[in-house]
């Protein structure tokens, strides 16, 4: 070996010290900068979700008496003959006649839900998208809207076992020899009611939140990782 080489041998570092040489910090850094910006946002956008979702509730809920009533002529015409908007809340009008009689006159079973503990999910994923730094205003609409057409599936899911769950358990024998004729089992009954009154409210925006802004917080993993 000439004078060269060894010259550059005692000057060139051994590959392993080399590897554990520390990556700089700038990408951890702007990693937490970008959570502590969304939990900051998403603070501040929440109850301005809050407060317009209740104000234009009445308005929300109309795609969900629509796709609800299909719901019900399509899988349990036996229960509910018709869904009617009552401002925030909504009429279930059925088919089942009560055995008592009104001023001389048969009347049909009736009752009043509140359609909304099904639909907080609407303002938590406005929060969220508004609160995702580098978003741009188009994608922001469309993950909204979007967002709120799969929500309102929710609030009709909630809608649809509440009714049934109320047959079933709730309004008498009558309603409960009505929804027996579905041949949904009251064990499935109360499955798919406690899952959209406890589960899907909330698990699902946040779960399509993260599933449209997977590149954002994929990138904020790999910075904290490098960091």
């Amino acid at each position: 070996m000439n004078e060269a080489d060894k010259t550059a041998a005692r000057i060139e570092p051994p590959p392993d010290r080399a590897l554990q040489q520390p990556l700089p910090p700038q990408g951890r850094r702007e990693a937490n900068r970008l959570i502590r910006e969304l939990f900051i946002l998403a603070a501040l956008w929440l109850p301005l979700g809050f407060f317009l979702w209740f104000y234009f509730g009445s308005f929300l809920i109309r795609p969900v008496v629509l796709f609800g009533n299909w719901v019900f002529a399509l899988l349990a015409p036996e229960v509910v003959s018709e869904l009617v908007q009552n401002g925030f809340h909504l009429d279930v009008n059925t088919p089942i006649r009560l055995e008592r009689m009104v001023e001389g006159r048969f009347v049909l079973l009736s009752y009043t839900l509140n359609p909304m503990i099904y639909a907080y999910g609407v303002p938590l994923l406005f929060g969220l998208v508004m609160a995702t730094p580098r978003l741009s205003a188009g994608r922001r609409i469309a993950q909204i809207l979007g967002g709120y057409l799969l929500l309102v599936v929710v609030q009709v899911w909630g809608v649809f076992w509440e009714v049934l769950k109320d047959m079933n358990f709730t309004l008498g024998p009558l309603a409960a020899g009505a929804a027996a004729e579905t041949g949904i089992p009251e064990a499935v009954v109360a499955l798919c009611y406690q899952l959209g009154y406890l589960i899907l409210p909330a698990v699902v925006p946040i779960t399509l939140w993260i599933l449209l802004n997977r590149r954002f917080l994929e990138a904020i993993t790999l910075n904290r990782r490098r960091g």
